[in-house]
């Protein structure tokens, strides 16, 4: 019988967990952009703000906005939001939304966001790590995690801490070098 009670109080938190995911994701993501900045080495940019952008529909809503009372590399954090890739080039990291039109693969491996030399990708687009992109979230058991392509970190003058590589998997992508 305590056997019984104990799986329905584990299914009915477990309920009660999932039902309040999306929020609770968006918060880890939202951590995890940040933490990126103490993680990441950036090739130095001539701005004087750390530009952190996100491409298409923001599912972050008032989630990053504390950010902008931080800083990265000696500079007061700046979110821009964006509604073309054409305008990424000022950005330090770039979140590309999962609602944005173009698919995941075609976005990662696009010459565009190849072309962004210094930009971190970020996405929780389907493979976009595998597909070109440098990190992506996905979900897995329930949890946040990284998939981080190092040769398309290493193309675009990125570089990454051990610390980071150790809570991440490391993927091979459709990246040519």
């Amino acid at each position: 019988m305590l056997l019984i009670r104990t799986v329905i109080i584990f299914f009915c938190f477990s309920a009660l967990v999932f039902a309040k995911q999306p929020a609770l994701e968006y918060k880890v993501k939202a951590a995890y952009l940040y933490n990126f900045t103490k993680f990441i080495s950036w090739p130095d940019k001539q701005s004087e703000t750390f530009n952190l952008c996100i491409l298409g529909e923001d599912p972050f809503g008032p989630l990053l906005k504390p950010l902008e009372q931080r800083s990265a590399m000696d500079k007061p954090i700046h979110l821009i939001r964006l509604d073309t890739l054409d305008q990424a080039r000022q950005c330090h990291m770039l979140y590309i939304g999962d609602e944005t039109r173009v698919r995941s693969a075609e976005l990662a491996a696009s010459s565009a966001v190849n072309s962004l030399h210094g930009v971190l990708t970020v996405s929780s687009q389907p493979s976009f790590a595998k597909s070109g992109g440098m990190i992506g979230f996905v979900i897995k058991e329930g949890r946040v995690r990284l998939q981080v392509n190092l040769a398309a970190l290493k193309k675009n003058g990125l570089k990454i801490s051990a610390k980071l590589m150790e809570v991440a998997e490391l993927v091979v992508g459709d990246y040519d070098e």
